[in-house]
């Protein structure tokens, strides 16, 4: 097949962009456009795999980049795509991830404008549409779905998983409602790393008969979460236009789809979607990406010995001058940051685990028990001890009735 044709065909049915790689270059793009609109390299290495066909990936400004591999090492990179035309915000946003200095230029603006809007779920049939085109082969949602899982999952949350796991064995992941309020929760607070790895636990819970057939079963409960969900992202920050937007659109998505599968995994991705726009809406739409990785770093890394010197190090600022930075821009003090996260997973741990309170100190690196106690109860207004058993009373109480 002429590959070169097939990019034009591809354009000109759905008006996304489309990119030729060979042995890891760019060979052709459509349509044709400035340098300053391909994909950023970093979106390449993500999609590049060496096992799976399809990938995807999500960018800071919550588009969607997937991969589709060929013969011959060569791929495909399709997108952005993006559930809505992109906003004077988006366009912001897109100009400081391609780290373009003038966000007016004609071209760029019109490149992104001209990108037709597509959903998340059309998009994965897209990629699955186009592998099945030029490689002869057949793969699901599914595929897609857990080979993109896997890609993303962070080690930094071995040892949550493996606690999760454990709770799983005796028990302890009481009932749905708890699983319930603690993905609400991981939403609500932009906690990205956490929900992948309590997600995957959810599958675990029981849940009652709501509705005649399996797929009622599961539409029903995706219009309770998606509800849930979008208050808890609204809780977080993240706009009410935008929030109910958005479950307009995935509302629709459901309604269309005609397998359990994939609607367990657009529900995954509705959650995780909520969940990174909660992250991100915590800083200011024009802080640099200075500031978005310090965030990050300190969401992902609370079971390391993190300071302020040692971020400052990672990020090439010093001391004085990367603490003045997040206090002008974001208006906080990194190192109460740093430690209010590390509280903030204490109060998971102590609700959604039976490790012991020193258990909890040494993961979170604090430098004694004494220490994190003492800061704890600063930031919460109660002990641990007695943070856990108010916790666990009320969960009791609630389970009963």
């Amino acid at each position: 097949m002429n590959l070169t044709s097939f990019l034009r065909y591809f354009y000109s049915s759905y008006y996304i962009p489309i990119y030729l790689y060979e042995h890891d270059k760019l060979v052709a793009a459509v349509p044709a456009q400035e340098p300053e609109t391909y994909p950023l390299p970093v979106y390449f290495t993500l999609l590049n795999d060496p096992i799976q066909q399809i990938t995807y990936t999500m960018t800071s400004f919550h588009s969607y980049y997937g991969g589709v591999k060929l013969e011959g090492n060569k791929m495909l990179i399709i997108g952005p795509v993006n559930d809505f035309s992109y906003s004077e915000d988006s366009l912001l946003a897109i100009q400081k991830e391609f780290a373009v200095k003038n966000v007016s230029s004609d071209g760029f603006i019109d490149f992104f404008k001209n990108i037709a809007p597509q959903n998340w779920d059309s998009f994965v049939n897209t990629l699955l549409f186009v592998h099945f085109i030029l490689n002869g082969t057949e793969l699901s949602k599914k595929d897609v779905f857990l080979s993109t899982d896997e890609q993303t999952q962070s080690t930094v949350m071995e040892d949550y998983v493996t606690l999760l796991s454990e709770e799983k064995e005796e028990n302890a992941l009481y009932n749905s409602f708890n699983i319930e309020e603690a993905i609400v929760h991981f939403v609500e607070t932009g906690q990205t790393e956490k929900l992948k790895a309590f997600a995957e636990q959810a599958r675990y819970a029981t849940i009652g008969k709501i509705a005649p057939t399996a797929l009622r079963q599961w539409k029903n409960l995706f219009i309770v979460n998606v509800t849930l969900i979008s208050r808890a992202a609204m809780r977080g920050g993240l706009s009410p236009s935008l929030a109910y937007q958005l479950s307009n659109v995935y509302l629709q998505q459901a309604e269309r789809l005609t397998d359990v599968e994939a609607i367990k995994s657009l529900l995954w991705q509705v959650q995780f979607d909520y969940t990174n726009r909660v992250a991100s809406s915590a800083i200011p739409t024009g802080a640099d990406k200075t500031l978005h990785e310090i965030v990050q770093y300190v969401r992902n890394n609370t079971n390391a010995p993190l300071t302020v010197s040692e971020i400052a190090e990672r990020v090439g600022y010093t001391r004085t001058s990367l603490s003045r930075k997040v206090k002008k821009e974001l208006g906080f003090n990194l190192s109460t940051f740093i430690r209010e996260t590390k509280l903030d997973d204490a109060k998971d741990l102590l609700a959604y685990s039976d490790k012991s309170i020193t258990e909890i100190s040494n993961y979170l690196c604090f430098s004694s028990q004494s220490h994190f106690q003492k800061s704890f109860k600063a930031y919460v207004g109660l002990t641990p001890e007695k943070y856990r058993k108010s916790f666990w009373k009320m969960e009791t109480h609630t389970s009963r009735h």
